[in-house]
């Protein structure tokens, strides 16, 4: 049986649901947020999601993660912070609703996490949705840009084309957590690499 390909993939209409918005907070508080995460000394290693549970592997992602938790806190700076970028993430899906034209987009923040890459530190290609985590919405906020290499790059379904993410401070990026958006993060050079990854289901 000969199946025809009825449409070449569009790239460029996939790559107009990938949204960046930038100076998404005061300045103050970006420098505020950027000294929190180098004061922060209590960080867990990243895990991934397995048929069996969550796993740590270090060859699939290997970054440090805070999970900011804004009802079970560990204090209220962890609080305050959960409760600020979970608010800024359901803002900003607003937009992007209103922007793409779209109707009954999400509005469940499933989780928000502090990521801390050092040299070396990458996560390889994969996509945010999966069967035990149905999630609809991805968010990056990137921290701070004063480190080299660490770059968010998406690559197209047949993964022959890809497209790299400026690492700009105060920026956040919004795309779609399902099989059309794979994507990973580039291993760090130099310094280390901070941002705030949440989704909604």
């Amino acid at each position: 049986m000969v199946v025809k390909k009825i449409m070449e993939i569009n790239t460029t209409a996939l790559n107009s649901y990938i949204t960046i918005y930038d100076d998404i907070f005061s300045k103050e508080t970006s420098e505020s947020f950027t000294r929190v995460c180098e004061l922060q000394k209590d960080w867990d290693q990243s895990t991934v999601v397995r048929k069996g549970g969550a796993v740590v592997d270090t060859e699939t992602r290997n970054t440090l993660i805070w999970e900011l938790n804004n009802i079970h806190g560990r204090t209220k700076t962890e609080i305050h912070w959960s409760n600020l970028f979970i608010k800024t993430f359901k803002d900003y899906t607003q937009k992007y609703k209103e922007q793409l034209k779209i109707e009954n987009f999400p509005s469940t923040m499933e989780s928000v996490q502090v990521l801390k890459y050092t040299p070396g530190c990458f996560f390889t290609i994969h996509t945010d949705h999966c069967a035990k985590i149905p999630r609809t919405l991805s968010y990056i906020y990137l921290v701070n840009n004063n480190f080299k290499g660490g770059e968010l790059t998406f690559t197209s379904p047949p993964g022959d084309k890809t497209l790299k993410i400026e690492n700009k401070k105060n920026r956040l990026i919004i795309w779609p957590s399902n099989f059309l958006y794979p994507h990973y993060v580039t291993p760090v050079e130099e310094g280390i690499r901070y941002s705030v990854v949440g989704w909604a289901l």
